[in-house]
């Protein structure tokens, strides 16, 4: 598929639509974002799986799209393998903590961990991968992030 192409077929589209497969795409001056919500309700910790790109080229190339169908089957998946391969970011919110979602990235042997609402950044000498591992970071480090929220207003 050519940038070409994907322009015309967005064109057709509102600036902000869904895939079949639940990715919402936003198109945001002339730059292209996804992303794929999730919750664990009984747990309260809710999970948003995004990508921002500056150019159609580098989402056509991130997600490996061929064709318009191959763009209108994206989702989950496709937005994991983008994560794995340090391409995308984890957003995750516990309820209690409502106002200060912590973000996740992979980096080399590491995962970063910040949240600019909360002037808090953290490293894991391990990669987080699975919705386990993000609502285990919550609960080790449940007084760091306390501490971030009670601080947020005073920066």
């Amino acid at each position: 598929m050519t940038v070409e192409e994907l322009a015309q077929y967005l064109s057709s589209k509102k600036p902000g639509f869904q895939t079949q497969n639940g990715l919402s795409i936003y198109l945001i001056d002339g730059s292209i974002c996804s992303n794929y919500d999730f919750e664990i309700e009984e747990l309260e910790f809710s999970f948003n799986l995004f990508t921002e790109e500056e150019s159609l080229h580098e989402f056509i190339e991130g997600f490996r799209i061929q064709n318009i169908n191959d763009f209108e089957a994206l989702g989950y998946n496709n937005s994991w393998i983008r994560y794995l391969n340090r391409e995308a970011d984890m957003e995750v919110t516990q309820m209690e903590f409502e106002e200060g979602p912590l973000c996740f990235r992979l980096h080399k042997m590491k995962t970063l961990v910040f949240s600019a609402s909360l002037h808090f950044y953290d490293e894991v000498y391990d990669h987080l991968t699975l919705p386990e591992d993000f609502i285990s970071y919550f609960f080790k480090n449940k007084s760091k992030i306390a501490t971030a929220m009670a601080n947020r207003y005073q920066f």
